[in-house]
């Protein structure tokens, strides 16, 4: 059985550049489905939710907690199952 890793980036926002991670609603390990809430994010105005790209499992966050990223940035890892 294949599995794929699939890499969450932050999606475009228009005019803003950067996010400040805010929390992750998902832990390392657990399944996530396809447009679940999976880490809540921060710009100078607002906060938002990025939902998961896939179902699968997150198998790695890689900006944690209070980090800042820019557009197109790498959040984490979710595997592909099945």
């Amino acid at each position: 059985m294949e599995t794929n890793t699939i890499d969450v980036r932050l999606p475009d926002l228009g005019e803003v550049d950067e996010v400040r991670i805010v929390q992750w609603l998902r832990d390392v390990g657990l399944t996530v489905g396809l447009d679940e809430d999976l880490v809540e994010v921060e710009t100078e105005k607002t906060t938002f939710v990025v939902p998961a790209p896939i179902g699968g499992r997150l198998i790695e966050i890689v900006a944690a907690e209070g980090a800042t990223i820019g557009r197109g940035g790498l959040l984490g890892r979710i595997e592909r199952l099945g």
